[in-house]
């Protein structure tokens, strides 16, 4: 497995881990529901903020602010990486695509053959 590889699946999986870390951190803290505690860390972690649900205790807005800052770094670096990686793969893609292009369109020129009939050979 490759390196970038690795690292998109350590990012993906870092994603979970803090929703899971979320999840029972606002659960213990804000005596929330399971459900209630998911959603408030998905909305924190995706950056929406809804209002609905919102820490009401001193610990709750403590941990908000400590979880919401290493969450949302973690998913901002998580984006990051998957479009480069997408970016890079679409790039090698097109070059690849680029350099057999040439290759065919140099065979046809080199040979003693008339335009149209290497558009014959190419349908």
């Amino acid at each position: 497995m490759n390196h970038e590889r690795k690292l998109l699946i350590s990012a993906i999986t870092s994603l979970f881990v803090m929703l899971g870390i979320g999840t029972i951190l606002f659960k213990t803290i804000e005596g929330w529901s399971t459900l209630d505690s998911f959603y408030f860390t998905g909305i924190t972690m995706l950056t929406i903020g809804y209002g609905d649900i919102y820490p009401k205790t001193p610990t709750g807005k403590i941990a908000v602010v400590i979880f919401g800052m290493i969450a949302i770094g973690i998913a901002l670096y998580s984006v990051n990486l998957i479009a480069r990686l997408a970016f890079r793969q679409n790039l090698e893609s097109t070059e690849w695509l680029l350099k057999k292009t040439k290759s065919e369109l140099s065979k046809g020129h080199s040979s003693n053959q008339s335009p149209s009939e290497q558009d014959r050979q190419y349908k």
